[in-house]
C-alpha cells in the first residue's frame, strides 16, 4: 500500500510539473476559450446535405459562358462549369458550418449590398408626369446652371523677382497697355510664365483649376474692354483685360429633360431605398455609444 501511495504521489508531482510548463498552459487557456466560445456562440441553423444544380443554373451558365467567349459551351465544358458550382457550394456550406460567415466585413457588406438590390428590384420604374419632373426641375435648377465662360488676356508679375517694385512697375504697365493699341503684342511685359497670354471661352470650372478661385472670382468681377489690376493668383499678380464673358444660366427644362428625368429617377430611387430601410429599421431596437464632443 505504501507503495502504490508513492507511486501516486510521483506521478501527482510529474502533473503539477507539467502544469507549471507555459506551453502547457498556453494549451490549456485556449482549449477553455475554444469551449466558452462554443457554448456562447448561437447554434447554427443545420446545413442540408444535399446539393442540387437546377436547370435554371445551367441556363444561366450556358448564358454567361456565351456572353464571355461568344459561342456555346461544348458538354464538357458546362459539366466543368456545373463541377465548379458544386465546388463553390460546398466550400460556402462548410465555411458557414464553422461560422467563417460572421463578422466578415467582406461578406457584410455583400449582403447588404444584395438587400439594396432587391429593393432597388420591387421600386416601381415608371416615367414622372410632368408636373411631377417641372417641381424637381425647380426645386433643383441651381445644380443645372451652366458654368461661366470668359475670354481674357493678361500680363504676369513675379513678386520674386519683383521684390518691392512690384506694386510701381505693374501701374506702370497698366497705364502703358490702356494708352496703346488693345492689340499691342504683350512680349516682352511684365515676367515669363507657363501659361498663354490669351485665353479663349476658358470656363469658371478651368479658370479656377489653373488660375485658383481667387483669381477666378477677381477676372469675373472686371469690367470688360480695358485693362485692370493687378489680380492675385496662384502664382503672383496679374494685369488683365477681360474682353467677354458669358454668365452661367439655368437652361430650359426642354434642353436638359433627359438630364433631368435621370436625375429624377436617381432622387424617386434614394427616397424609396430610403423608406424600405426605416421599415426594417423599426423591427429593431438600436443602443447607440455616447459620443464625445
Amino acid at each position: 500500500m505504501i507503495s502504490a501511495l508513492n507511486i501516486s504521489m510521483a506521478k501527482f508531482q510529474q502533473w503539477r510539473s507539467l502544469l507549471r510548463e507555459p506551453v502547457v498552459q498556453f494549451l490549456l487557456i485556449g482549449a477553455s476559450l475554444f469551449v466558452v466560445n462554443a457554448a456562447l456562440r448561437p447554434s447554427q441553423q443545420p446545413i442540408a446535405a444535399e446539393i442540387v444544380i437546377t436547370d435554371d443554373q445551367a441556363s444561366g451558365m450556358v448564358s454567361q459562358f456565351a456572353r464571355t467567349w461568344q459561342r456555346a459551351p461544348s458538354k464538357e465544358e458546362l459539366q466543368a462549369l456545373i463541377d465548379d458550382e458544386v465546388r463553390t457550394e460546398v466550400y460556402v456550406r462548410e465555411a458557414m458550418k464553422l461560422g467563417l460567415d460572421q463578422n466578415d466585413t467582406i461578406i457584410r457588406r455583400r449582403l447588404r449590398q444584395k438587400m439594396e438590390f432587391l429593393n432597388e428590384s420591387q421600386f416601381p420604374n415608371k416615367a414622372p408626369a410632368e408636373s411631377e419632373l417641372e417641381a424637381y426641375f425647380t426645386a433643383n435648377s441651381k445644380q443645372y446652371r451652366t458654368d461661366a465662360v470668359v475670354s481674357f488676356r493678361h500680363v504676369f508679375f513675379d513678386p520674386q523677382q519683383r521684390g518691392d517694385s512690384l506694386a510701381d512697375d505693374a501701374q506702370a504697365a497698366l497705364l502703358m497697355l490702356n494708352n496703346q493699341d488693345q492689340e499691342m503684342e504683350l512680349n516682352g511685359l511684365g515676367d515669363p510664365i507657363d501659361l498663354a497670354d490669351n485665353w479663349t471661352d476658358l470656363s469658371r470650372k478651368d479658370l479656377v483649376a489653373l488660375f485658383g478661385s481667387t483669381f477666378t472670382d477677381a477676372l469675373l468681377s472686371q469690367s470688360q474692354g480695358r485693362w485692370t489690376g493687378p489680380i492675385e493668383s496662384a502664382y503672383g499678380r496679374h494685369l488683365v483685360r477681360v474682353e467677354s464673358v458669358a454668365k452661367g444660366a439655368i437652361p430650359e427644362l426642354d434642353d436638359i429633360r433627359a438630364e433631368v428625368t435621370r436625375d429624377w429617377f436617381q432622387d424617386k430611387l434614394r427616397r424609396y431605398q430610403d423608406d424600405a430601410y426605416e421599415r426594417l429599421l423599426n423591427g429593431y431596437s438600436v443602443r447607440r455609444p455616447e459620443l464625445t464632443p
